[in-house]
C-alpha cells in the first residue's frame, strides 16, 4: 500500500512540474509576442513620420518666394510662437481632436543682402499616456534669391 502512495506522489510532482514548465513556456512565448507586436508598431510609426517630414520639408524646398507658405500649412493650426502644429489620428489622418501623432513645424526666414534663407525644422512625435515621445526630427533649408 505505501508502494502505490509514493508512485502516486511522484506521479503528482511530474505532473506538476510539467504544467509548470509549461505556464513558464506560454509566459515567455506571450513575452516574445508582445515584444513583436511593439516593435512592428513603431518600425510602423518611424516609416509614416519620416514620410510625413519629408513631405513637408520638400514643400518647403519648392518654394519659389520666401512669402509663400507650403501646402500642408495652410490648414495647420499656428501656434503663439509662430511655429505650426499638424495634427493626426490613429491611422495618419488629419484630425482636429485627440491626435495620436503631432508633427511641429517651425519656419525661419533669414534674410540677407541677396535674398532669403528660408529653413523648416519638422519633428514628428507620437501622443501616449498624456506626454508625447519623438519618433523623427527633420531640418532643412532653401536659399531664395532676391528676384
Amino acid at each position: 500500500m505505501k508502494r502505490n502512495a509514493v508512485q502516486i506522489n511522484s506521479f503528482f510532482v511530474e505532473i506538476i512540474l510539467v504544467i509548470l514548465f509549461f505556464a513558464v513556456s506560454v509566459t515567455v512565448t506571450l513575452q516574445l509576442f508582445v515584444q513583436a507586436n511593439n516593435r512592428a508598431r513603431q518600425s510602423s510609426d518611424l516609416s509614416v513620420a519620416v514620410i510625413q517630414a519629408e513631405n513637408i520639408a520638400e514643400q518647403v524646398r519648392s518654394l519659389s518666394s520666401p512669402d509663400q507658405l507650403p501646402e500642408a500649412l495652410k490648414t495647420a493650426k499656428q501656434e503663439n510662437d509662430g511655429s505650426y502644429r499638424i495634427l493626426y489620428d490613429r491611422d495618419w489622418n488629419r484630425t482636429d481632436t485627440d491626435p495620436r501623432y503631432i508633427a511641429d513645424v517651425t519656419l525661419k526666414k533669414t534674410p540677407s543682402g541677396g535674398g532669403t534663407m528660408v529653413s523648416v525644422s519638422v519633428s514628428v512625435s507620437r501622443r501616449q499616456n498624456g506626454g508625447d515621445s519623438s519618433i523623427y526630427s527633420l531640418s532643412s533649408a532653401k536659399y531664395l534669391p532676391e528676384s
